[in-house]
């Protein structure tokens, strides 16, 4: 399969009551772990990572990988998936873990284009942003949603992922924040820790109308359940900017 997206749910139990979202920078440590030592490092050297990560908390807890190109599902997913992996150690904070349960679900590219160019579409776009999620420009992080943040890092997390498609395009980007804007939203402050620092963000969810033509709503919606696999802003790769699009509302509604 060319271009697949693929996203593993592990479902975990564990004994410890420090266990959440803010664990994600270790668990990017025990992925690399699994892999080929060769792939590791190459991952390291890697700009935008073919993949991302994140914890999702509640009554049960998941640990949730997803891989962006058919390399990375073979040498992210595949390791993962082995009957062998069964349980894991995070080392500095004396916790073992087990994988209760592995569910598996891939979409390939070409099936996500075919998907949102040809069925009905709704304006209304819910984002609920599942783990911490900032921005960085000019130097400094940028803590509040803006849409030219979200379109933009989605594009180009798009693009870094194909071979032969690149979304980012200066004057689409601005079609799309001149007919989208954020029109409801419930957000909430939050820090991700990270070696020792706090990286300020948000969680939380908000809708985004997009008031132009048909094509510019589809494409807006294509980007953002692209970012269900890529997650969105900085550091996805270890367990920031974890992104759900709600199916929920009517057509046009």
């Amino acid at each position: 399969m060319i271009g697949m997206l693929a996203k593993l749910r592990m479902k975990l139990e564990t004994d410890s009551e420090d266990f959440g979202y803010y664990q994600s920078s270790n668990m990017q440590g025990v992925l690399m772990e699994q892999l080929d030592s060769v792939y590791a490092d190459q991952l390291h050297m890697t700009g935008l990572k073919p993949y991302s990560q994140h914890i999702v908390e509640g009554s049960e807890k998941e640990w949730v990988v997803n891989t962006l190109t058919q390399e990375a599902y073979q040498k992210i997913i595949l390791p993962l998936l082995d009957k062998d992996f069964t349980d894991f150690n995070i080392e500095k904070k004396e916790m073992h873990i087990k994988i209760r349960d592995k569910e598996l679900h891939t979409i390939s590219k070409k099936e996500l284009l075919d998907e949102f160019y040809s069925e009905e579409y709704n304006r209304y776009i819910n984002l609920e942003f599942l783990t911490p999620c900032a921005f960085r420009s000019n130097g400094k992080y940028v803590i509040m949603p803006d849409i030219r943040f979200i379109f933009q890092s989605l594009m180009n997390k798009y693009s870094a992922s194909s071979e032969d498609m690149d979304m980012y395009d200066a004057e689409t980007l601005e079609q799309l924040i001149n007919c989208s804007e954020i029109v409801r939203y419930r957000l909430k402050s939050v820090f991700f820790p990270l070696e020792g620092v706090k990286i300020p963000g948000f969680k939380g969810e908000l809708c985004i109308k997009a008031k132009g033509t048909a094509t510019m709503a589809k494409y807006a919606r294509l980007l953002a359940r692209f970012g269900e696999y890529s997650g969105v802003g900085i550091k996805t790769a270890i367990g920031m900017g974890a992104l759900e699009m709600k199916r929920r509302g009517r057509k046009n509604d």
